[in-house]
Parts: C-alpha cells; sequence; structure tokens
C-alpha cells in the first residue's frame, strides 16, 4: 500500500463539541457496538474511517467525530483509467477523493489516500473478467469486501495505531447475549440494506468493525448531512461498477478482449440467431435478445462453446441453490429453515437448508426462483441476522 496523498488538519474541533444542533432527534453514543436497544459502548477509540468522499461514508465520520472519537480519514484508491489517468469523475474517481479530504477537512481529521490498486486488480479485477469468460456473472463489491477492502483496512489500523473501522454501509451490528460476538444485522432501511454484500467478510473483523449509519433511512442520512453542514449532503450516489470507470461493464469486458460473436440456441440445440458476446447476457435476461418468437429468457451461458442459450420462464425455474467458498457467521442447523437472497435487490425468500459441509451450502426454496446466476452470492438470514454467505454454482434439478 502506497500513501499518495495527507490532508494534515489544523482546524480540530475540542473531542466533545458538536456538530449539529441540540435536539435533532437522532440518538447519540458510541457506534461501535449498537443493540437493537439502544444501548451502547460507551468508550473513546481511534477509528479508521473509510470515506469515499460519498454522504454515507461522510456522515458516518461525522457521527463518530461528534462523539469524541479520535479519527483518520482513509480513502482507498483502486482503479485508474485504462491510460494510467486517475478518472476525473464517477466512482474512484480523483473527484471523490478530493470530495473525501474535503470531508475530512470539514471534521478536522487527517485524510490519507491509500493507493491498493495492484491488490484489487489481482484480486477482484481480474477474477471478474475469468468469472464473465467462464460464464459466470459475479458480484466484484462482494469479492472487494472480501479480499481487499477489509483486509487492506485491518492492515492500516495497525500503522495508525487503530482500535477500529468505520464505514458507511447501512447495516447493524450488535453483542449477541450469552456469547459476546459481534452478529451483524441488515440496515433499517430495506431499500439501501448492504448486509449482502458484506456476507463475505471473516468473523475476525466484526468485533472491530463499526456501522454507524445503519439505523437510519437514506433520507434521514441526507438531513444529517445537511445538519452537520457536510457539501456533499445533496452529492447523488454512485451506480456504476467502480473499474468501468467511463463506460458500461460490456465496453469493458471487450476492451479485455471478452468480447466473442456465437450462437443463441434453445434448450434443445436448434439455432435462434447470433449473439455479440456471452459477456452481455446473464441468466435470467428477456431485453435485447433480438430474436423471434418470444418472449425468450437466457437460461445459461455455454463460455466453452460460446452460446447463449434461451428457453422460455418456467425453464428458469429453480428452487435448489447451492454455494461454495461459505462464509458461516452464525451457528446453522440442517433442516432449518431461514431466509435467502441471490441477488442484492430482492426480499430474502423462505428457504430450507439442506446441508452446510466443507465450505459447501445448499438450501431448497419454498418457492421457484427465476434468474439464479452462477457467480452472484447467495446469503442467508435469521430475520434480520446475516447468518452465511457463499458464491453460487450451477446447480442441477433433481
Amino acid at each position: 500500500m502506497q500513501k499518495i496523498c495527507l490532508s494534515a488538519c489544523s482546524n480540530r474541533l475540542p473531542p466533545h463539541q458538536p456538530l449539529s444542533p441540540a435536539g435533532d432527534g437522532y440518538t447519540r453514543g458510541c457506534w461501535a457496538r449498537q443493540t437493537y436497544t439502544g444501548e451502547h459502548l460507551e468508550i473513546m477509540a481511534v477509528v479508521l474511517a473509510l470515506m469515499s468522499g460519498g454522504v454515507d461514508s461522510s456522515v458516518a465520520a461525522a457521527l463518530l467525530k461528534e462523539q469524541g472519537h479520535e479519527l483518520i480519514g482513509v480513502t482507498m484508491r483502486q482503479v485508474t483509467s485504462a491510460d494510467g489517468v486517475v478518472a476525473t469523475s464517477g466512482c474512484c474517481s480523483y473527484a471523490d477523493i478530493r470530495d473525501a479530504k474535503r470531508m475530512a477537512w470539514t471534521l478536522g481529521i487527517d485524510h490519507y489516500a491509500i493507493d491498493i490498486e495492484k491488490t484489487f486488480r489481482e484480486r477482484v479485477i481480474q477474477p471478474f473478467i475469468d468469472d464473465y469468460a467462464a460464464g459466470r456473472t459475479p458480484n466484484p463489491c462482494v469479492n472487494c469486501n472480501r479480499e481487499v477492502r477489509f483486509e487492506q483496512a485491518f492492515a492500516l489500523t495497525k500503522e495508525f495505531g487503530a482500535e477500529f473501522v468505520a464505514t458507511g454501509h447501512y447495516v447493524r451490528s450488535r453483542t449477541a447475549p450469552g456469547n459476546g460476538r459481534t452478529q451483524l444485522l441488515r440496515g433499517v432501511d430495506p431499500s439501501k440494506d448492504q448486509s449482502y454484500f458484506l456476507s463475505g467478510v471473516s468473523r475476525e473483523y466484526l468485533d472491530r468493525l463499526i456501522f454507524p449509519i445503519g439505523q437510519y433511512t437514506k433520507p434521514q442520512v441526507r438531513e444529517l448531512a445537511e445538519r452537520f453542514q457536510l457539501p456533499v449532503a445533496s452529492k447523488p450516489d454512485s451506480q456504476e461498477i467502480c473499474f468501468t470507470i467511463e463506460g458500461d461493464v460490456h465496453d469493458f469486458l471487450a476492451a479485455h478482449g471478452q468480447d466473442g460473436e456465437g450462437e443463441i440456441v434453445d434448450t434443445e440445440g436448434n439455432v435462434l440467431g447470433t449473439h455479440r458476446g456471452i459477456s452481455h447476457y446473464t441468466i435470467g435476461q428477456r431485453q435485447g435478445l433480438g430474436l423471434a418468437g418470444g418472449p425468450w429468457y437466457v437460461t445459461a451461458l455455454d463460455a466453452e462453446q460460446c452460446r447463449v442459450i434461451v428457453g422460455r420462464r418456467e425453464d428458469l425455474a429453480q428452487r435448489a441453490v447451492q454455494a461454495k467458498n461459505a462464509n458461516i457467521l452464525e451457528d446453522i442447523e440442517p433442516g432449518e429453515m431461514v431466509t435467502g437472497m441471490i441477488r442484492s435487490q430482492m426480499k430474502p425468500q423462505p428457504c430450507c437448508v439442506d446441508s452446510i459441509e466443507g465450505g459447501n451450502l445448499a438450501v431448497t426454496f419454498s418457492e421457484p426462483l427465476y434468474g439464479v446466476a452462477p457467480g452472484q452470492a447467495l446469503v442467508l438470514y435469521r430475520d434480520d441476522l446475516l447468518l452465511a454467505g457463499g458464491e453460487i454454482v450451477e446447480t442441477k434439478e433433481s
């Protein structure tokens, strides 16, 4: 890791000086360990605050600063554009680094921009390219959190002498009754909940992770940003994959050699048309196929034959889902009824745990799912409690 930027601020606020007007209706307290009842671990700590330059991470840092914690702001520079120049707009751009630095200056904390591009390319971008080449649909945000972001952050805590790492994720944590372990829970705002993306984070990190905004909705976070007078209060959310920078994912994959034409066939092998590259398609896709006699849906991707297989909607129906590289965060028993998600933007659905063995998960959903894509994450919950997550593999219905 290389420090590429440092903002040492001299305008520090006194440790307990509020950053917003008193009586604003929001709960005060230390956010290091939070329970549903609003109880907090009453300690002051040195916290490494991950700052993206957006409103969520900025409000997270402001809430912790208001409580009197000593903060160190860090922005991870993950990618540059193809010509080696930092992108000027969008996620991970120079503009975002500048905004993060400005938020740190506003809060009166030091800010470091850390170059992690080499590690990010090796452990997130190249596997992403390889997965698409193999006909899978990876989730780079899940992979980044599992493979890079938190490992790098906790390595930095040793360098900076920090005790905790704070992020702007919409997820909650609490101390489990009885064993005292830290548990992760869905954020209170179901439209913004990001626990799905944290399903691969190692248990060894949980006790030292802080999620200050998990108990708020997005409108409340923007209201807090206004009360804190943060310049990014109205900044739009980033929507793109961070490393595509100046184009969509298909342009990115085409630039990396993942764009060969091939046949579109039905489930019987009949040729119906041609495609422009399997990277343009994902399981469950209906739009953009250009076929007569529809509706057609993508039911499988055959990377070896460079084929896109299509069928009817009923051909997508699947109840059994299996996953590898499972990250088990809580005790789960085979036969237990839980809920599961196979993509980030869906409501958890009831399923039965069939087996947990050797890093593999197998579940059966109560109702058929449509568009189960290998490479995405299977994430399990007990009510709001995050139980486990793993990478979906191709599953044949029995």
